[in-house]
């Protein structure tokens, strides 16, 4: 069966590889199931590409390189910067800027990116933009709750949610920033 237009509910258990050391990342069940769109960008084209011709109830073992899922991880993606620099009304944030939190940034573009604390210390904090699986190959063990052709309905929802969470996006680039993969930008 083609992936493009494909609606998918999978449960898996999601594990990351890295030097030796496997870790459970994420769980979906059953009654609880991974649901996507396939052939929409929506995840990985690995993941779609080992799912694409499996059925209802069909179960699946499959790795995924870091090269093909989120890259290699790349130390030069870790950055320090002034104290000073999550300041609010000449206060340090501490209650968003600690070790371990996500937290939102800005490009020089002004576009938005997530980053992890990695370090807090009296003059700097260390920030980690590096995907949190980057440089690990990922396991997905699981099965195939449902596998159908997605429904005209299906796919208006989906694409109404992207211009609706996208209220303009992109800084209105029409999609000239490269970041958003044609979707609502082109619009």
């Amino acid at each position: 069966m083609e992936t493009t237009n494909k609606y998918l509910r999978v449960a898996y258990t999601l594990l990351s590889h890295r030097n030796g050391e496997c870790e459970e990342v994420e769980k979906t069940t059953r009654e609880q199931p991974f649901a996507f769109l396939t052939g929409v960008g929506y995840t990985l084209d690995a993941f779609e590409e080992n799912l694409k011709e499996l059925k209802k109830g069909d179960e699946f073992d499959f790795t995924i390189p870091s090269a093909d899922a989120y890259g290699d991880y790349d130390p030069d993606h870790v950055q320090d910067f002034d104290r000073e620099v999550f300041t609010i009304d000449g206060k340090f944030d501490s209650a968003h800027i600690y070790n371990g939190n996500v937290v939102e940034m800005m490009r020089a573009d002004g576009s938005p990116i997530l980053g992890t604390v990695k370090e807090v210390t009296p003059l700097k904090v260390t920030m980690d933009f590096n995907h949190p699986l980057a440089g690990c190959d990922l396991q997905f063990v699981g099965n195939v709750v449902e596998a159908r052709a997605a429904t005209e309905a299906e796919l208006k929802k989906f694409y109404d949610s992207l211009k609706a969470s996208c209220s303009g996006g992109c800084g209105g680039c029409k999609g000239g920033c490269g970041d958003c993969d044609g979707g609502c930008c082109n619009d």
